[in-house]
């Protein structure tokens, strides 16, 4: 494997020299998408957030401190980002609005606090089944609350029609394990248009 191929595979699970020089990269040109999908969610102040694959913790800090009494929880699988993360947040940290784990979808447990919002920024092509993971999501999610999931292509040869298919492809997963009010939202990037599909899960009806 050339050292391209290296520097790519960081993306999905960094870790050493190559996983820190990833997550500078991550940290120098995820702003603006972290900040689009935070701004779909409708976050207030009090809410309880979670975000999956906080990668340098960009859009944690961009979270917190839309937060007042609220907290944002970060799960991500790499001990590279957590480090990046963490010194990016601790302030946030050591004041209790963020809460930074390394972990996947998995390792949540059906115990936990449930969220008000869940967001994902570029993780969601990395999970390896991505309908029990929504699965466990959902189940993890408020009554009326509201799951924001962004991504934007990155391969060679990706347009915006792939960002559209894939979009496509996560809105069938997300009704499938109960979601409504699906949509999918699309904004220009460079060097590609993102997609964010946005959904809730419904209030129990007594």
């Amino acid at each position: 494997m050339n050292w391209i191929q290296n520097f790519g595979k960081q993306f999905q699970s960094p870790v050493g020299f190559w996983g820190h020089l990833a997550g500078k990269l991550m940290a120098f040109s995820t702003g603006s998408r972290n900040a689009w999908t935070l701004s779909l969610l409708d976050i207030q102040e009090d809410d309880r957030v979670l975000e999956i694959g906080y990668g340098p913790g960009i859009g944690i800090d961009q979270c917190s401190q839309i937060l007042q009494q609220g907290k944002v929880v970060g799960i991500d699988p790499s001990n590279t980002m957590y480090k990046q993360a963490y010194r990016r947040n601790r302030r946030a940290i050591q004041g209790g609005k963020v809460e930074l784990r390394i972990s996947a979808i998995e390792d949540l447990l059906a115990s936990e606090e449930p969220f008000d919002k869940i967001y994902s920024v570029n993780s969601v092509m990395f999970w390896p089944n991505q309908q029990a993971s929504f699965q466990k999501l959902h189940s993890l999610l408020k009554p009326d609350g509201t799951i924001a999931t962004t991504y934007q292509p990155f391969y060679k040869g990706a347009t915006k029609k792939d960002a559209v298919n894939y979009a496509e492809k996560l809105s069938t997963v997300l009704q499938q394990v109960g979601f409504t009010a699906i949509s999918t939202e699309l904004k220009e990037f460079k060097p590609i248009a993102a997609v964010c599909i946005v959904a809730r899960k419904n209030r129990k009806i007594s």
